[in-house]
């Protein structure tokens, strides 16, 4: 068990009933609080870095346990089994980081960190060079990355969806996707990937024009929108000022707010890693907008 997620000004600023109890001297801090009685409460706003109703949507096992009374919330179960087991807090994948950065991982699994995200919160988020991926669920999603280095951004599962064990990608969905500081690599899509054999797969296809993404705070020159394939698989199109990104067939599978309108170039999987954050093994035809 780790409370390694708690924050303590955060806890404070979200349950002031709590703060008042701590100033009337009825606790020392948030955290004696929330390990006596806050976290058997039900209380879940502990950190900006877990949210709640994503880490259910991502792991309907627990959603199943907290519906039956097993636990308390999904927090109580990222807090005595998930961490440990490497699920994923938020939008933060905690999967893709330890497979980039195996130094990392084994000081997971050394105890110097409870995890790859309290790495990043503590370390990695400040560095340039530093790559992460923030991903959603089979649910609607609004996914913001954050950290000076280069991201990955997708309103799906990435590491499922590479796998294959996605049974959808993006279908039905309208997620919203928000850039930051450093390079954000925005995926409507992933090409092969070469150690999984993987096939290419195009997100939010399948909806006509009720599935997609909608992508806002896109940075010019540094931020990049990632599909599979070439140019003449898709049509781009401005929209009150903004780029809609639909198949050649019509299926809309992006919208970029506040951007008329972008050049599509074709790119190396090497390129591929250094705007997306993600591994550099991928291989067949790809497109970046930048």
């Amino acid at each position: 068990m780790s409370f390694a997620i708690f924050d303590e000004n955060y806890y404070l600023a979200n349950n002031p009933d709590v703060k008042a109890a701590i100033d009337a001297g009825a606790f020392s801090s948030g955290l004696q609080h929330f390990q006596q009685t806050g976290l058997a409460e039900g209380r879940v706003l502990v950190s900006p870095y877990y949210d709640e109703q994503f880490y259910l949507r991502a792991n309907p096992d627990v959603a199943t346990s907290v519906s039956n009374g097993t636990f308390k919330s999904g927090l109580q179960h990222y807090i005595q089994y998930g961490e440990a087991e490497r699920r994923s807090a938020g939008a933060f994948n905690e999967t893709n980081y330890l497979a980039l950065y195996p130094d990392v991982a084994a000081a997971v699994d050394a105890g110097t960190y409870s995890s790859g995200l309290q790495h990043y919160i503590q370390f990695g988020q400040f560095e340039a060079n530093r790559n992460s991926a923030f991903t959603g669920t089979s649910g609607n999603d609004t996914i913001a990355g954050f950290g000076q280095g280069i991201r990955a951004i997708a309103g799906v599962d990435i590491v499922d969806t590479l796998l294959g064990t996605a049974a959808v990608a993006g279908v039905g969905e309208v997620d919203t996707l928000i850039g930051g500081e450093g390079r954000d690599g925005f995926a409507l899509g992933l090409p092969s990937l070469s150690v999984l054999n993987s096939p290419p797969r195009q997100f939010y296809v399948g909806g006509g024009n009720t599935d997609y993404a909608l992508i806002q705070n896109f940075g010019k020159p540094d931020d990049a929108i990632i599909l599979p394939g070439s140019t003449q698989d898709y049509n781009f199109q401005t929209v009150n000022g903004n780029l809609n990104i639909s198949t050649a067939s019509g299926d809309l599978i992006g919208i970029v707010e506040g951007v008329a309108s972008l050049t599509p170039v074709a790119a190396s999987s090497e390129a591929l890693g250094q705007v997306s954050g993600l591994p550099n093994d991928f291989f067949g035809p790809v497109v970046a907008l930048v």
